[in-house]
């Protein structure tokens, strides 16, 4: 017995916390509420997905070609040494109508 004490037991303590039996929550899934939660997650995943296809149909793109007019600037990069010299390429163009852009009717307000 003596031996018992000299050495104590390296088992934990008899609490709940420790035998980790502490209560917890544990959901009573039915396939009423499995299928009610699937199909309420479904439509508003839906509405999402509609409001976000409504909205963007109403933006509009404009492609610009500049390929030709920065010919310069590639041929200047084709050399490795030329790493850190500036090249500045621009391209102009003309918008036909009038777009909303950043909250502004006039596009030329943005500078």
């Amino acid at each position: 017995m003596e031996e018992a004490q000299a050495h104590p037991s390296r088992c934990p303590d008899n609490s709940a916390f420790k035998q980790q039996k502490l209560p917890a929550w544990k959901p009573q899934l039915s396939i009423a509420t499995v299928l009610s939660s699937f199909f309420v997650i479904g439509a508003v995943c839906l509405a999402a997905g509609i409001c976000l296809i409504l909205s963007t149909n109403s933006v509009r793109e404009i492609e610009i070609n500049y390929s030709d007019k920065c010919s310069n600037c590639s041929k200047l990069r084709e050399n490795s040494s030329n790493w850190n010299q500036e090249c500045n390429c621009s391209a102009g163009f003309v918008l036909k109508e009038d777009m909303l852009v950043s909250g502004r009717e006039n596009p030329a307000q943005i500078a």
